[in-house]
């Protein structure tokens, strides 16, 4: 069970880590559709894409697992009177807190900046692909938008560590809820949001003779 605890608490350090900063990388590419239309495809090929990502893993390895290591038996599975395993993190709960303000924080400034200056960019917009873009833009936009709410929640938690009263625990609860919506936010946001990921997912579903102007869509979307 000490082993799992571990395994369990490096998995949230790092894919937290991970989750929130691959928004930075949504926003520089949502920046540079806007504001470097022509050279969008040179800068965001496949082996940069493949290279931001394993950046992303790599960095937060390294910073998480030195201090996973230095701390290696205080995470612990405490059973509680109701019978329900809690995670306790020990000393890395401070860290953690740290590590995620930062993350946070860096994420919604950049993100901010991006996508300020990509709205005002696509409202003067008259490109070929404006329309798919602005679509493009609000959904990105709104899936970094929970990560707002995620600074002031690890900031409240911080905050109430050493009573470990309600507020502490109101605040370790709702990350649980938290997480499972800013990692499907995004895909709910593309069917609610882009027509034509939405009219693609039913014609897969109904059919095309069920889905009607499925095949203007399609070859819209290809053109893209």
């Amino acid at each position: 069970m000490q082993g799992f605890a571990v395994f369990s608490t490096a998995n949230l350090l790092i894919t937290k880590g991970v989750i929130c900063c691959g928004h930075v990388v949504i926003a520089l590419n949502r920046f540079t559709a806007f504001y470097l239309p022509f050279k969008q495809e040179k800068i965001w090929t496949k082996s940069v894409v493949l290279a931001s990502i394993l950046s992303l893993w790599g960095m937060f390895v390294v910073a998480s697992l030195s201090v996973i290591i230095i701390y290696r038996d205080s995470p612990k599975l405490i059973r509680l009177e109701n019978g329900i395993l809690q995670m306790y993190f020990g000393p890395i709960t401070t860290y953690d807190s740290y590590q995620c303000r930062i993350t946070y924080v860096f994420t919604v400034v950049v993100c901010s900046i991006c996508y300020l200056s990509s709205y005002h960019k696509a409202r003067k917009s008259e490109q070929r692909n404006a329309k798919l873009e602005q679509r493009l833009f609000i959904c990105a936009a709104a899936s970094s938008f929970p990560f707002c709410i995620e600074v002031l929640r690890s900031t409240l938690e911080s905050l109430s560590f050493e009573n470990k009263g309600d507020l502490y625990i109101w605040m370790a609860e709702f990350w649980y809820y938290e997480m499972e919506i800013t990692a499907t936010v995004s895909v709910w946001l593309q069917l609610l949001i882009n027509k034509n990921v939405r009219i693609l997912i039913l014609r897969d579903i109904l059919g095309s003779e069920g889905c009607p102007g499925t095949s203007t869509v399609t070859n819209r979307v290809s053109t893209y």
